[in-house]
């Protein structure tokens, strides 16, 4: 059964030998596309520092609509500036719906902030499973072309260099899935505290 998937006429054999690291080295310039970008999103964050944030109070305290919407963009960037303009320039509205307001708002920049994370989780998942696919492809081919020919050389090549590009990928992908996850969580977290102390503010 083996001799024949990898003979000359065969579904093993009418694969090129370089169609799995192609398409891993494919997959990687993704990974690493994904890894760039968000990380250079979540280091623009900058978050409220706790003497920003009491400021932040007293102007909203003081109904200071424009003079907290610029406090707030002047001392942060991301996620959590985002919702604070948008309750403001809401409650500056006399908007009834403050809370959904920031639920709808919240909902908006956690999507933006979980953006590609699925597909770089993915991407380290199947990395070296396309390693043990052109590993078995190898195998295959390097069995039926017999030791000692050519074919056999090229199987067995291909075998090692698709294991190794699979690990090789899926290792730092794994390792930026994480860290990023992790930074996401720490953002969540600061949007959630910092909305809980600043909604019931706006809504008296």
């Amino acid at each position: 059964m083996m001799i024949f998937l990898a003979k000359s006429s065969s579904i093993v054999s009418s694969i090129p030998p370089e169609t799995v690291p192609v398409i891993i080295i494919l997959v990687s310039i993704v990974a690493f596309t994904i890894i760039i970008e968000r990380s250079i999103y979540y280091k623009r964050f900058k978050s409220l520092l706790p003497e920003d944030l009491r400021s932040l109070k007293e102007l909203i305290k003081g109904q200071k609509w424009d003079e907290s919407v610029d406090h707030v963009k002047n001392k942060s960037w991301g996620a959590t500036t985002s919702v604070l303009v948008g309750l403001i320039e809401h409650r500056r509205r006399d908007s009834e719906y403050l809370e959904d307001e920031l639920k709808t708002e919240a909902y908006k920049q956690i999507f933006q902030m979980e953006k590609f994370l699925t597909e770089l989780g993915t991407i380290a998942t199947i990395s070296p499973l396309l390693g043990v696919l052109g590993t078995v492809l190898g195998m295959i081919r390097s069995f039926a072309e017999g030791t000692g020919t050519k074919g056999a050389e090229v199987g067995i090549s291909e075998a090692l260099i698709t294991t190794a590009m699979g690990i090789s990928v899926a290792i730092p992908a794994y390792v930026f899935y994480n860290v990023l996850v992790r930074k996401k969580e720490e953002r969540i977290s600061e949007l959630e505290n910092v909305s809980s102390q600043i909604l019931p503010l706006l809504e008296k």
